[in-house]
């Protein structure tokens, strides 16, 4: 037989119902045979009593005669047959006179139809009776191989206690337990009829019992499958017994996860879209600090190429003493140097008005990710405490499975069933116990990425002020630069007018062009620097970037197990 809650049910019903039939019929038996037996006693022994009055009755003693009869005064009682034989046709009792220990009259015939006369009593029937002066029954009178039930009493001479006879009042076994074995057969029948109809009732009882428990073991196995659209059976949750609490229990139970479920799968599409929006804005600001960079090279290019022309220009103004001659000449390959180097300024200072702009785009770009990054904060508290809902909730689910795991003790053989059921809500508990533990580890990784994001943005913020500061220094250099080159352009204008004038101006222009040189050599060291701060900013956005790869993965991931359950 199966090892299941229903067959221990019917088996603590069976076993103790035909124990007690089998006892109840026993007892019954015993104890009507043991009324049979002392009603049969008291019936022979006053039928004893009563033949030994009408043999005492006659006047006179018990003597024997020469031709062997016995008498009572004038009364035979060797002759006296039709008396005994009417107490026995009256009575169905068998009755016998014994003188001594020697059948002398009875109502009692073998098998040929005789009178049983001349044997005698038995040993032990001799030495109560007889010598003891007692009455004495027994159940076991064997006459003429038929077994009887027999009480005898003393017959006594008048004056004297020694007895002289008995008389023996005696039913056949057999005939007397007829009666015995019909009641008997009445009890096992009653005793069979309870037994079944308890049976019946305790498989309708271990049934119904059974049967619910199976239903409530498949909503919970649904549960630790993930599915949490399980709805309670109602009729078991109105019932007011174990049944009820369980299924009132697993109801909650499933209602408390699809919440928590709920509010972390919302979580998790809040982090995974935080994260997509944190990659591409990474991506869009590394592409920009890409711009910047190339930027910063035609910068850098054009600072150098303005201090070759510079030093070509101090050269030029060097041997102009020595070319005065050819101060036409020189005087146009000026203006056409000037012409060049006035379009090389506008240039470059247009470069320096997109690098403000693209600085200025850049700390925007911070300030977002700084904002996203707090969002994403926020999104992973909500995700912690989640997680510690969850791990509350186990916390519970572990007591609830400890007091079910209590109760099935209390209830013994009948409470094994209780004890699996909460043996796998302890076990749902440690999976849900285990999932907080690992969820509150994504989110401590997450808030780790995120700090590690904070420090770097603010490192990045501190290096674009620097390089705003820079920008600026650069655009109030070219703008003098600018201011210069027009001033030597006004001057080469002046040498074609004014040739008397050619080495105060030349010699201007040799200062001029040395305060040049140095700035176009301080704009090269400073684009050369901001290329290094931009680098830089690259890579911390490359860091950026494989944070929210990291932080997608991680998302991903937890959308995942979260999707392994049905809300």
């Amino acid at each position: 037989m199966k090892k299941s809650i229903r067959n221990t049910i019917l088996l603590c019903i069976i076993i103790p119902i035909a124990a007690l039939g089998l006892a109840v019929t026993l007892l019954s038996v015993t104890m009507l045979k043991k009324s049979m037996v002392e009603q049969v006693k008291d019936v022979l022994r006053g039928a004893a009593v009563a033949t030994e009055a009408a043999y005492s009755q006659n006047a006179g003693e018990y003597l024997e005669t020469q031709n062997g009869d016995i008498w009572k005064g004038g009364y035979n009682i060797s002759k006296s047959d039709q008396l005994l034989d009417e107490i026995a046709k009256k009575s169905g009792i068998d009755v016998t006179f014994f003188y001594g220990k020697k059948r002398i009259m009875t109502s009692l015939f073998d098998k040929n139809g005789e009178r049983i006369l001349g044997s005698p009593a038995g040993e032990r029937v001799a030495k109560e009776v007889l010598t003891l002066g007692k009455e004495y029954f027994s159940e076991h009178v064997l006459v003429d191989g038929v077994e009887y039930f027999g009480y005898y009493v003393p017959v006594f001479q008048k004056g004297e206690k020694a007895p002289i006879g008995m008389v023996f009042a005696g039913t056949v076994k057999q005939k007397a337990m007829q009666k015995v074995l019909l009641v008997v057969n009445l009890f096992v029948g009653l005793a069979l009829l309870g037994a079944v109809l308890g049976i019946l009732g305790g498989m309708f009882i271990a049934n119904g019992i059974s049967h619910a428990l199976c239903e409530e073991i498949q909503s919970v196995s649904a549960l630790s499958t993930g599915d949490l659209t399980v709805q309670g059976n109602q009729n078991h949750l109105r019932r007011e017994d174990e049944i009820g609490d369980l299924s009132r229990a697993i109801d909650k139970l499933a209602g408390d996860l699809r919440v928590i479920i709920g509010g972390i799968g919302a979580s998790t599409k809040v982090l995974v879209n935080s994260s997509d929006s944190l990659k591409t804005t990474s991506q869009q600001t590394l592409s920009d600090m890409n711009a910047v960079m190339a930027a910063v090279g035609n910068i850098t290019d054009g600072a150098l190429s303005q201090a070759e022309k510079i030093q070509t220009a101090s050269q030029n103004i060097s041997c102009m003493g020595d070319l005065i001659t050819e101060t036409a000449m020189d005087a146009d390959t000026l203006g056409k140097s000037a012409d060049h180097m006035l379009m090389q300024s506008n240039k470059t200072s247009t470069t320096i008005v997109e690098l403000k702009q693209i600085s200025e785009d850049v700390g925007n770009a911070v300030e977002m990710i700084a904002t996203l990054t707090k969002q994403t904060n926020d999104s992973a508290q909500t995700i912690r405490e989640a997680a510690e809902l969850i791990s509350d909730l186990a916390g519970q689910t572990n007591l609830l499975s400890l007091n079910a795991a209590i109760e099935a003790a209390r209830a013994g053989e009948a409470g094994r069933g209780f004890a699996v059921v909460a043996d796998e809500i302890s076990k749902l508990a440690d999976q849900s116990n285990d999932a907080s533990g690992r969820i509150d580890q994504i989110v401590n990784h997450l808030l780790e990425s995120s700090d590690n994001m904070v420090r770097s943005m603010q490192s990045m913020q501190q290096v674009i002020g620097k390089q705003s500061q820079h920008i600026k220094v650069t655009e109030e250099s070219v703008s003098e630069v600018m201011g210069e080159i027009t001033a030597s352009i006004q001057s080469i204008r002046s040498i074609e007018q004014h040739a008397k004038e050619l080495e105060n101006a030349r010699n201007q222009m040799t200062g001029i062009i040395s305060s040049l040189s140095d700035i176009a050599q301080s704009n090269v060291a400073n684009t050369e620097e901001t290329s290094a701060v931009i680098t830089d900013v690259s890579e911390r956005f490359r860091e950026v970037e494989n944070s929210a790869k990291g932080l997608r993965s991680e998302a991903d991931t937890l959308e995942q197990n979260v999707g392994s359950f049905t809300v």
